[in-house]
């Protein structure tokens, strides 16, 4: 299977995953969720879904998060959940908001699955918003390729990308244009 018939695979499963745990129904109501990273740009490689929440006024990002962890963790597909505030100088280059980050078995969509879900403050998603919406606006067929390529020989040394690194490619390829594999390793490399 090429690499981005995998990607597709993984998407499919990932669509099925979200559709059968009702994620967007658990959190109508309080506001309005919103796709990111891989799974919005059709770059995936290994079972992760990023999410955002934008809230509706009055309510609070640690209770919705609490909330729907709790919904998820009556699912017998779940097995962990991991709730951080990055709303202080937690880790200061960190978004600000809440961090909601999930694992799920779903053994007949692919296995285990990491949902991170990210209820952020309003500057901050409409940052990720504006840079998401670029980089998919620069995807073509060529730098799709390359992207894959790279995402896997990253995940060939851990089984996965190593965080942060996606974001980091997107970036040298799609925004600073890099193409032959050592500008792009150096740009990596910057960025630990």
């Amino acid at each position: 299977m090429t690499n981005q018939g995998l990607a597709l695979s993984i998407r499919s499963n990932a669509t099925a995953v979200l559709k059968s745990k009702n994620i967007e129904e658990m959190i109508k109501g309080t506001g309005d969720l919103y796709y990111t990273g891989s799974y919005f740009l059709d770059l995936m490689t290994w079972n992760d879904i990023d999410m955002q929440i934008v809230l509706k006024d009055g309510f609070d990002p640690t209770e919705i998060l609490c909330n729907l962890s709790c919904q998820i963790a009556k699912d017998e597909s779940f097995i962990e959940a991991r709730l951080i505030n990055f709303q202080g100088n937690y880790k200061p280059k960190m978004p600000r908001g809440v961090y909601l980050g999930l694992k799920l078995n779903c053994p007949n969509l692919g296995g285990m699955w990491k949902l991170d879900i990210w209820c952020l403050s309003k500057p901050d998603f409409d940052k990720n918003r504006a840079l998401i919406e670029t980089l998919k606006s620069k995807l073509n067929t060529n730098n799709r390729d390359l992207i894959l390529e790279f995402k896997h020989e990253l995940m060939s040394q851990t089984g996965r990308v190593p965080t942060m690194k996606s974001h980091f490619l997107y970036q040298a390829i799609l925004l600073k244009d890099k193409a032959d594999k050592e500008s792009i390793y150096n740009f990596l490399k910057e960025h630990p």
